[in-house]
């Protein structure tokens, strides 16, 4: 199953690697105000990962890629949030909601360092909230992606009903008694999980990694079923 980044992490960061972390500081009446302190946190690439998975960026590959102030690795991350609350004593720290299954769990020790300040606070009361709200107004980029994605899904429904089509006019003729794959052009569709297929292939093939929801597929009398 291919990783996704959990989409509030991934509106502020535009970050897709997993395990990481953003810590952004922002505070009235000081330069923080008009420039808010952005700071990327990812895991140190170990040799296990090499081997298994797709590696962490290198640090300075992901300061090129994302727009924050700095990146660090994931061990930087009590030691820079002690530097925020040295600077601000009275600190209000925000998460997204904690000991919930919906999130990513945040480790205690992270907001310990916070707690550890006389005047410091955390609460998870208010991040999510204001996360929706914000992501309710849409940029030109964010349009333009949106359009790109409803492209991408349109083809792929036009995909699935013409190779319906072409096998009904006679297009696609079973191969009998081939002992071998079927390639793309070969394929017909029988099954409700093989227009899945064709659908999901047809988008990834655009570069669509994800699917909004678990696509909706049923013939005969399941189509008289919503959400089959």
């Amino acid at each position: 199953m291919v990783f996704r980044q959990e989409s509030n992490f991934y509106y502020l960061s535009g970050c897709t690697v997993p395990s990481a972390y953003l810590l952004v500081a922002y505070q009235a009446g000081t330069s923080l105000e008009k420039t808010p302190s952005i700071q990327l946190f990812i895991p140190k690439a170990e040799l296990v990962d090499i081997m298994w998975s797709i590696p962490p960026p290198p640090l300075e590959v992901a300061s090129a890629t994302h727009d924050v102030s700095k990146t660090h690795n994931v061990g930087a991350l009590a030691e820079e949030i002690a530097t925020l609350v040295k600077a601000f004593p009275d600190v209000l720290f925000h998460t997204l909601p904690r000991n919930s299954p919906l999130f990513p769990n945040l480790p205690d020790q992270y907001p310990q360092v916070v707690l550890s300040s006389e005047g410091g606070a955390v609460t998870d009361a208010y991040l999510l909230a204001a996360l929706h709200q914000a992501r309710l107004i849409k940029d030109e980029q964010e349009i333009d992606l949106i359009r790109k994605a409803n492209q991408i899904s349109s083809r792929a429904h036009e995909t699935v009903m013409r190779v319906l089509g072409k096998a009904v006019k006679g297009g696609v003729v079973p191969e009998t008694g081939a002992d071998r794959p079927l390639l793309p052009g070969e394929w017909l569709i029988e099954q409700e999980a093989e227009a899945e297929a064709i659908f999901v292939a047809s988008c990834r093939r655009e570069g669509a990694v994800h699917q909004a929801y678990l696509p909706i597929v049923a013939g005969a009398e399941r189509a008289s079923t919503l959400h089959w």
